[in-house]
């Protein structure tokens, strides 16, 4: 008979998935639960590595400074930390895809084979140019462009970049100050997996569900945006090590071993999440997390522009934001429908002491009614 979940246990399980509760991981052990992290708001990426791991901002750089994490767009045409070495067999997954929706903005920018071929060589030249330094910021990639006559105006330069990391040409790798660096994804990634193409499907119906799970087919669907067809043959060719849970009428998938574990899982009291974290971002259905009535406030318009959120027991209360200098970070939160309690004050205050722990600077809180 297949288990019923109470929404509770839903989250539970979810947060546990997430790495939000339950045994500390490393930064690169976080990423790897996760597979991919939503990543184009850098300092939140950052945010949502530290707030896993325990670690601090300079801790987390320093996972991208040794090569085990990157940035790219293997996922939704949207910028992703992904552990570097799994990047080789999840990118090819979406690429083909991905190229064609862009096909006619290509057009419209007057990108082609031609222009796409010279991009890439006029970066390995200015990479050779560097020696032992084979990396550059983005902006000095541009420039290299604009010397060599590649037009980088119009965001083709944006669009150039992204089609020479659909094939890992270039990722963002290591750090020079709090800019990421471009690196050759041949040169920087160490041990890379590789997978054919069955077996990758296989390995990211898989990882999501470990990282995420509980979650429905369609949840899994949004997330990769892979045809259903080899998602059902890869959940079916996995056999007994996912299982079936029921919440609120809706089939879902979990991990088996999860349900074995014997320890009951629960909801961390209260976190600070940065917009675009996979506790919101992971899921197509964000109603156990997530009121209906809420939902236009955590996206205003719907627009994909995912603010920042207090979450209390796996539910979204609130929103925040802060100012940061180079010594102290001001957090202001706003109840989402009642005011906060006395309780939820001195939890989120707690949460705003962590956060500027990660940062290293001195943190302040006030809550708007």
């Amino acid at each position: 008979m297949t288990k019923e979940l109470t929404r509770a246990q839903l989250l539970g399980l979810r947060q546990r998935a997430q790495a939000l509760t339950g045994d500390r991981l490393t930064v690169a052990g976080t990423a790897e639960r996760l597979l991919a992290m939503q990543g184009q708001d850098l300092p939140g990426a950052l945010w949502s590595l530290g707030l896993r791991s325990g670690s601090t901002i300079g801790e987390v750089r320093a996972s991208f400074d040794r090569g085990e994490l990157v940035r790219c767009w293997p996922l939704r045409g949207t910028l992703h930390v992904v552990p570097a070495r799994d990047l080789p067999w999840l990118q090819p997954l979406t690429a083909d895809r991905a190229r064609a929706s862009m096909r006619k903005r290509h057009q419209d920018l007057g990108i082609d084979a031609a222009s796409e071929n010279a991009a890439r060589n006029s970066l390995y030249t200015e990479m050779d140019a560097r020696g032992e330094t084979r990396r550059l910021t983005r902006a000095e990639l541009f420039a290299a462009w604009e010397r060599d006559g590649i037009s980088t105006g119009g965001q083709r330069g944006a669009h150039l970049l992204w089609l020479l990391s659909l094939d890992t040409t270039l990722v963002y790798g290591p750090f020079t100050g709090t800019e990421q660096q471009l690196v050759l994804g041949a040169e920087w990634i160490a041990n890379p997996v590789i997978l054919d193409h069955d077996a990758a499907v296989r390995e990211l119906v898989q990882r999501y569900l470990r990282g995420h799970g509980p979650a429905t087919l369609a949840d899994l669907q949004y997330w990769c945006k892979l045809p259903l067809t080899p998602l059902r043959s890869a959940i079916d060719e996995l056999g007994d090590s996912l299982a079936g849970v029921q919440f609120d009428g809706t089939h879902h998938l979990v991990d088996a071993a999860v349900l074995d574990a014997r320890e009951r899982p629960k909801s961390a009291p209260t976190l600070l999440l940065p917009g675009f974290d996979e506790w919101i971002l992971g899921y197509q259905d964000r109603s156990a997390s997530v009121h209906p009535d809420h939902a236009d406030l955590i996206v205003p318009g719907g627009n994909g522009m995912f603010r920042s959120t207090v979450v209390r027991s796996g539910t979204c209360v609130g929103l925040w934001s802060r100012k940061t200098t180079a010594t102290k970070t001001n957090v202001v939160a706003t109840p989402l429908a009642d005011g906060f309690s006395a309780t939820a004050v001195r939890e989120i205050t707690a949460q705003v002491d962590r956060y500027a722990a990660f940062l290293g600077v001195e943190g302040t809180f006030e809550a708007t009614p």
